[in-house]
């Protein structure tokens, strides 16, 4: 009889540890939103998301002045 609980006591405690080592799924775990790139400007170094970023040259800019200037002093 003592051998039967011990080997009970053992299966519940490898039950609670494979328990807690799995993590729980919830239901209503949104998906991740998505990650967008992000850019440099190549005036100032800001960095900004790529769909937000002017692009020039195969240069991303933080806006058209920077662009603008960007080319002057490279010129």
């Amino acid at each position: 009889m003592g051998k039967l609980i011990f080997y009970l006591l053992i299966a519940l405690l490898i039950y609670w540890v494979v328990k807690i080592r799995i993590p729980k799924q919830k239901d209503d775990e949104s998906p991740p939103e998505s990650v967008e790139d992000m850019v440099n400007c190549a005036q100032c170094g800001i960095y900004l998301p790529k769909s937000e970023a002017v692009s020039s040259h195969k240069k991303y800019f933080c806006s058209h002045e920077h662009c603008n200037l960007y080319l002057k002093s490279s010129s």
